[in-house]
């Protein structure tokens, strides 16, 4: 009897844990997606003002705002900085700012920084998105995580 009692309470530790992670995942979006905007401005920012060039701005970005883009301060480049980001986004921002960075440094000066307001406009949206839904999300999947693992211990009592 102890023996399935412990079962039992580990299985809804479990289901505890799980529904943790997967809240911490959906928050890291919404981090990701910000940090990401902030990104896309501090950029628009340094082609608009100095013509700097990608890989100097990135040299010259806050450490914090790359770590919370995805890519540490090890990023040297866009491409670098997306990739260590992709598991932490949606697949709609994974898209938009793959265009982004197959874009960015091809064109002129205005068009670099229309493009980037472009890009900091679709990624709002996506953001408000990702924020609307937030809180249904956490519901959903703690309910989801936590039942789960009560249906698990009632089917194996």
């Amino acid at each position: 009897m102890m023996g399935k009692l412990f079962g039992a309470l580990l299985l809804i530790l479990v289901g505890i844990v799980l529904a943790g992670i997967a809240i911490a995942r959906i928050k890291a979006q919404l981090a990701t997606t910000d940090a990401w905007l902030d990104l896309i401005y501090l950029i628009r920012t340094e082609i608009d003002c100095y013509l700097r060039p990608i890989g100097d701005i990135l040299a010259g970005a806050d450490e914090d705002l790359l770590r919370r883009a995805g890519g540490g301060s090890s990023a040297d480049t866009l491409a670098e900085l997306l990739s260590g980001a992709t598991p932490h986004l949606s697949d709609e921002s994974v898209q938009l700012l793959e265009s982004f960075v197959r874009e960015l440094g091809t064109s002129y000066r205005a068009e670099q920084v229309k493009r980037c307001d472009y890009y900091i406009a679709s990624l709002r949206k996506i953001r408000e998105t990702l924020a609307a839904s937030l809180p249904s999300r956490t519901k959903l999947y703690s309910a989801l995580c936590i039942c789960g693992a009560l249906g698990a211990v009632i089917l194996l009592w």
